[in-house]
């Protein structure tokens, strides 16, 4: 039996990644960061991009530069401004009411609070401005669009990926995303529904399940230290439901000499996860361009604005019931990530070679 050592804070690992978001200026104790504005002309038309938190580097380093860039290519003369909610609903709510009355002709919203934001939604549909769920659907309110990749899918290649490099009798964590949170759920339908009949048939033996509160990877380094500390280290492997909590899983498998030796799943391909790959302390990430996500947004954002309909072909003929209506879709394919193919990445322009080859040998994958 390995003897546990319990840290007292967090570890280099979540402390290497809290610095990484300071370095782009959305540190958890930082202020609320400034709203981006792109526009080349007075009077141009104003959009605005809500995001939810920035605890999850993709949001500040990809989802909106992406989005910004693509608006200036598909629409020059309007104003965009990206606001972040820090992980607050009721900061989310004032945003966009103070938007709606600012007079924005279109409303993006990545939900932190996926039912309470239909507030927004229907304050949005009284004054004829269209919105757009990015990300996250919102449920029972009038939207225009969602734009998504199928969360259900992430989770099933999350939940294959993990039954293929585990074996009869292993014992598996699953560690969930956030509970308020319609996304965690649907990533959660989709790998149980592979790993619930293995754990039934006794193929696999699930550990704990436990969800984390907005994601937080923190939270989920002290659930992952609780759960070592009761099982007395005798865990095989973990479902993390992103790369965030899987940074402090793999901090707290770290203390305990387990780093490396447990395979540990993730979701966005971030930077820091690809580099954690590379260290061989993470296994795996799910991935979808985001490039690609952030462009099917402003594409529908920029034909609204043209009052003209967005492309039928980026619907591919998918639509999303939210509870109260059929939503047209614009779906994203999501991609497993390993070290063998994250060079995906690095051509899509969602990380750099730099970044992730950071301490990395030469010549160890794409470094």
């Amino acid at each position: 039996m390995r003897k546990i050592v319990r840290p007292r804070a967090l570890t280099a690992l979540v402390a290497g990644a809290l610095l990484g978001a300071l370095a782009i200026g959305v540190g958890g104790g930082a202020s609320a960061p400034a709203p981006t504005t792109a526009a080349t002309a007075k009077g141009g038309p104003l959009v605005t991009f809500l995001l939810p938190e920035n605890v999850t580097a993709r949001w500040e380093s990809q989802d909106k530069p992406f989005f910004i860039a693509a608006m200036k290519e598909l629409y020059p003369n309007a104003k965009v401004e990206v606001l972040n909610a820090l992980n607050s609903a009721e900061k989310q709510q004032a945003q966009a009411e103070s938007a709606l009355t600012r007079g924005t002709k279109v409303l993006i919203v990545t939900a932190i609070d996926q039912k309470g934001a239909a507030v927004v939604v229907n304050a949005a549909k009284r004054q004829n401005v269209p919105v757009i769920a990015y990300d996250r659907l919102i449920k029972n309110a009038p939207l225009s669009y969602y734009v998504s990749v199928d969360g259900i899918q992430i989770g099933k290649l999350q939940g294959k990926w993990l039954a293929a490099h585990t074996k009869k009798g292993d014992q598996i964590v699953v560690i969930n995303g956030s509970p308020i949170d319609d996304n965690a759920h649907l990533f959660n339908q989709g790998y149980m529904s592979v790993l619930r009949p293995l754990f039934k048939s006794g193929q696999r033996k699930q550990v704990a399940n436990v969800w984390t509160p907005l994601w937080d990877p923190s939270k989920a380094q002290q659930q992952m230290e609780q759960i070592l500390t009761k099982s007395n280290n005798k865990v095989d492997a973990v479902l993390s439901a992103n790369d965030g909590m899987a940074s402090g899983i793999i901090a707290a498998l770290q203390s305990q000499g387990l780093a490396g030796k447990v395979p540990v799943t993730g979701l966005d391909g971030v930077a820091s996860a690809l580099n954690l790959i590379l260290q061989g302390k993470q296994s795996m990430t799910v991935w979808r361009s985001l490039r690609e996500q952030s462009r099917l947004a402003a594409t529908i954002t920029a034909s609204i604005l043209k009052n003209k309909k967005p492309p039928s072909a980026i619907f591919k003929g998918q639509t999303k019931f939210n509870g109260s209506a059929k939503i047209p879709w614009a779906p994203v394919t999501p991609r497993v990530i390993t070290i063998g193919n994250m060079t995906l990445e690095i051509k899509d322009g969602a990380v750099t070679r730099t970044e992730i080859c950071k301490g990395i040998p030469k010549g160890r994958g794409p470094c």
